[in-house]
This record gives structure tokens, sequence and C-alpha cells, in this order.
């Protein structure tokens, strides 16, 4: 099953929002403080991916990240 580029965009937003959960929660968690830093910078840098996709779905599909 081929997905439209509006699904895929849809699914790629879930995904992103998934990681910035997960790297900040790891972050929270580890005694690591060099690998906390890294994993909250990785967790930066999927947000603002996010909010492209949403950006987009906003701009070409009239959609909200919570429609579907």
């Amino acid at each position: 099953m081929q997905l439209s580029t509006r699904d895929f965009l849809m699914k790629s937003l879930l995904n992103e929002q998934e990681l910035v959960r997960d790297y900040q929660k790891f972050a929270q968690t580890t005694e690591d403080k060099e690998v906390a830093k890294i994993f909250l910078d990785y967790a930066e840098k999927d947000a603002l991916r996010a909010n492209q996709i949403k950006d987009i779905l906003q701009n070409k599909y009239g959609l909200d990240a919570d429609e579907k």
C-alpha cells in the first residue's frame, strides 16, 4: 500500500513527535550529562522538524496537526 503525500506527512509528524518525547525522557533519566545534552539537542532538532511538517500540512492541506 502506497501512502499519499498527506498521509506520509501525518505519519512523519507522529514519528517526529514520538522521537522528541523519547529523547527528552531519556535525557531526563540518564545520569550521563554528556549523553543527556546530546539527546536534548536531538529532541530540539526533531521538534523543529515536526514544526516544519505541521506548517506543510497547514499550508498545503489546510490541516491542523490533530486532524486526520
